[in-house]
Parts: C-alpha cells; structure tokens; sequence
C-alpha cells in the first residue's frame, strides 16, 4: 500500500512540474503584433530572478532584481548567502554601477560600463525589452521565431541570440521566465522567479 501511495505521489509530481504545451492561435503573426503593442508600453515592473554568466570556462551565479520604472531602472545582482555583487542605478542620462567594494562607477551606456567595471557583457540596454519577450525598440531586430501561440521562441537583435524556454502562464500575455542568450562566447541564462507587473 505504501508503494501505491510512494508512486501515485510521484506521478503527481511529475505531472505538476511538466510544462504545457502552448495553445495554439490562429493567427500567430497577428498575435505576436498585439503582444509587441501592449507589452512595448510596459515599462512599470519588478523581475526578482536568477543568473548564470558564463564567459570560456568561467561561471558565475547570483540572484537578480530588477525595478524599472520609465526610463529608470535599478539592478540588484547578489552572491550567494545575500552578499552584495554589483548594483546598476541608471536612467536617460546615465549609469552607476556600484561594485562589491563600495566604489561608484558612472558612464552614459549601461553594457560598456558593466564590460569595462565587471570584465564581461551584460546586454542591459537590450534585456529591458528581452526579458518581456519583445525586441528592444531602436535596434534592427535580425530574426525571430514564434511558438504556435504567437510568443518568441529565439530573438536575433544587436548580435545576441535570445532564445525563450518556458512561459508564466499567471500574467496576460504570458511573460518569459526563463530565457538563454547567447554572443560569441558568452551565455548568460536567466530563470525568473517573480513578475510583478504594474498597471
């Protein structure tokens, strides 16, 4: 009997943590156009998460949160225990990243500060938009590929590869919550763990 209970148990689990497959719409491109229009307009959230850099044979993990309001953003990245990595403070007229060590850096662009500070690319300006599941506004977007339920399955924009594994199905339209990118020799994978998504 204990067995029984041991494998019905199981099964549940399993069925509860498979992804379901998208439903499919009948017109994927139209659906797409109206996810690009109302998401575009977003830009009053909060992204609690994870990421993963790896960069050759180097890796590195930490715990993400992101505030965007307008054009002013805040990126909180922790190490692990909750030790303080790195924060991006920014808005349209500049950047401050502020490293593990207190020091303050400023610039006007927000990846060429994270490249010269941290020694590696973090496409800020771009993952704005990525994370929402749209292309960012301004760049020539190279390809995209959609699901059947007209939502981004990979993005080619500004010499990244986006390419979007699963979706929330608890927000309309459904936002990613976890995504790959890829440029040149660094991937960088993005688990989202938290929306909140403001009016």
């Amino acid at each position: 009997m204990m067995r029984l209970i041991t494998i019905c148990l199981a099964a549940a689990l399993l069925a509860a943590c498979a992804v379901r497959p998208p439903e499919p719409v009948e017109d994927v491109e139209r659906t797409w156009q109206q996810r690009l229009e109302v998401l575009s307009a977003r830009d009053d959230w909060v992204l609690a998460g994870r990421v993963a850099v790896a960069v050759d044979d180097e890796r590195w993990n930490a715990n993400l949160r992101w505030r965007q309001e307008g054009e002013t953003y805040d990126i909180q990245i922790y190490g692990p225990f909750g030790r303080h990595a790195a924060r991006l403070r920014g808005d349209a007229s500049g950047v401050t990243l502020t490293d593990s060590e207190g020091r303050n850096h400023h610039a006007r662009d927000a990846d060429q500060l994270v490249y010269d500070t941290l020694g590696w690319r973090l496409p800020v300006n771009g993952l704005r938009h990525w994370v929402l599941g749209v292309p960012a506004p301004g760049g020539s977007l190279e390809a995209y590929a959609l699901d059947p339920a007209g939502r981004p399955e990979q993005l080619a924009q500004s010499g990244w590869t986006v390419r979007y594994q699963r979706y929330s199905d608890e927000s309309r339209p459904p936002l990613p919550d976890r995504m790959t990118l890829e440029f040149d020799d660094i991937r960088v994978r993005v688990l989202m763990d938290d929306w909140q998504m403001n009016p």
